[in-house]
């Protein structure tokens, strides 16, 4: 059987990625990391498997923005304006 998904046509498009199921760190919940999804992070370089699903990436990113934006506020001898 091919492995991949299909182009636009309906053509197999080959990928050599398998869709995984991973355990999210936040939420122990399962999420699937596509087969689509790993060729995205194989491009870009990126070489671990995410550890968080969507809902909770989102939510950690949310969260580090936040953090950023306070520590601005604290530290304005940085120049930094809020």
């Amino acid at each position: 059987m091919e492995v991949g998904r299909r182009d636009k046509r309906g053509g197999m498009i080959v990928t050599g990625f398998d869709d995984k199921i991973l355990i999210c760190c936040e939420c122990h919940e399962e999420f699937a990391f596509t087969a689509a999804a790993q060729e995205y992070f194989a491009e870009r370089g990126y070489t671990e498997d995410p550890k968080r699903c969507k809902t909770c990436h989102t939510q950690y990113k949310k969260a580090q923005r936040e953090d950023r934006h306070r520590f601005e506020i604290k530290r304005p001898e940085l120049g930094l304006s809020d």
